[in-house]
């Protein structure tokens, strides 16, 4: 599965430009504000309908346009090319799958698997909690098909139980608990299971790469571990009538990366966190290889920022041999190893030209 053709209208500072990329590598480079990271972002738009940089869709619009943005991609899916499109228009993200409209995004998220790999990495452990989720959730929806009908079921459960408990109306709070305690508890156990795939792999490279630093992770599930969620729910019940909301459940979770048993973002220098994060991430990419389902694609911008060209060299080796389709940008293209079977692009004004 590889992203092989990548269409773009209206994207930031991108020219409308068609491109065809490598299944294995591709190399992006030019000056600054070039366009480089607005490539990642539009490929990242693609796979999520969202940047990784901003929240706020009509941002992604280049100036001066009123008819909006598109996306649109043909990947290969053993041979079988399938089109989707992305775009914002009429102040709503519009999503096209072979021809036809998708009422919701994870109908089509499964095409592109997305690690982003940046300057900004080390939010993962700097930030609140529903980063780490986010992480989470997209990790398990890519191994696990059930997971996006359990995740759904409490979303819609969650919410009917807080508009009860808004109310004072402690029945109805009380009905939905059943499901509410179902659908969470499945959805934890997905959590629980994906990060044990992880371990593995993440301690093998944190070792390397962070000179014995001794690693780990504490994962909150977001309930006392010595209850079920059923029963956390009907005992925590009256104090969730005062606050309003519902204060149990795997929308409270959080992962830490523990360094010597102490949280991870305290512990480590910058360029540390960086490493340890990109651990993390190509841990995941490892597991979904290994589960059979879509290739993942890995979006690198600006590797050589606060790392060494030891470590940068590691990572490189590592990311390219994990079988991933893989974007990395830099400024000079010799800042980078060479890289014979790789597909190279210079950018300047928006604009993309590909080279021998």
């Amino acid at each position: 599965m590889a992203l092989i053709r990548f269409e773009v209208q209206g994207f930031r500072n991108l020219e409308p430009t068609a491109v065809e990329f490598s299944p294995g590598v591709n190399v992006i480079h030019g000056a600054n504000a070039a366009g480089k990271t607005s490539l990642l972002e539009a490929i990242h738009f693609l796979a999520r309908a969202r940047s990784f940089a901003t929240t706020r869709v009509p941002r992604l619009v280049q100036r001066g346009r009123a008819d909006g943005l598109w996306v649109r991609g043909e990947v290969d899916v053993a041979g079988s090319v399938h089109r989707l499109g992305v775009g914002w228009r009429e102040h709503r993200v519009q999503v096209r799958l072979n021809g036809g409209d998708v009422g919701a995004l994870s109908e089509a998220a499964w095409l592109l698997p997305v690690q982003v790999i940046n300057t900004e990495a080390q939010r993962l452990l700097t930030d609140g909690p529903p980063v780490r989720r986010s992480f989470l959730n997209w990790g398990v929806f890519h191994v696990e098909h059930r997971f996006r009908d359990d995740w759904r079921r409490y979303q819609r459960a969650l919410r009917q139980r807080n508009a009860a408990l808004r109310v004072g109306d402690a029945r109805l709070a009380a009905a939905w608990e059943p499901e509410l305690a179902s659908a969470g508890e499945a959805v934890d156990g997905a959590r629980q299971r994906f990060l044990e795939t992880l371990n593995g792999s993440f301690q093998e490279r944190a070792a390397a790469w962070l000179g014995g630093v001794p690693m780990g992770w504490r994962y909150r599930r977001g309930w006392s571990g010595e209850q079920g969620l059923a029963e956390a729910l009907a005992t925590g019940r009256e104090r969730e009538l005062q606050q309003g909301y519902t204060l149990y459940g795997p929308h409270r979770a959080d992962l830490r990366l523990l360094a010597e048993g102490v949280d991870a973002a305290w512990r480590l220098s910058r360029g540390q966190q960086k490493l340890a994060v990109i651990a993390l991430r190509l841990a995941e990419v490892d597991r979904l290889l290994s589960a059979g389902g879509a290739r993942p694609l890995v979006l690198v911008d600006d590797l050589p920022a606060e790392l060494d060209s030891a470590h940068r060299r590691r990572v490189l080796d590592a990311l390219f041999g994990t079988q991933a389709q893989v974007f990395v940008t830099s400024i000079e293209r010799d800042a980078l190893p060479s890289l014979p079977e790789a597909r190279v692009f210079h950018v300047e004004h928006g604009i993309y030209r590909r080279e021998a």
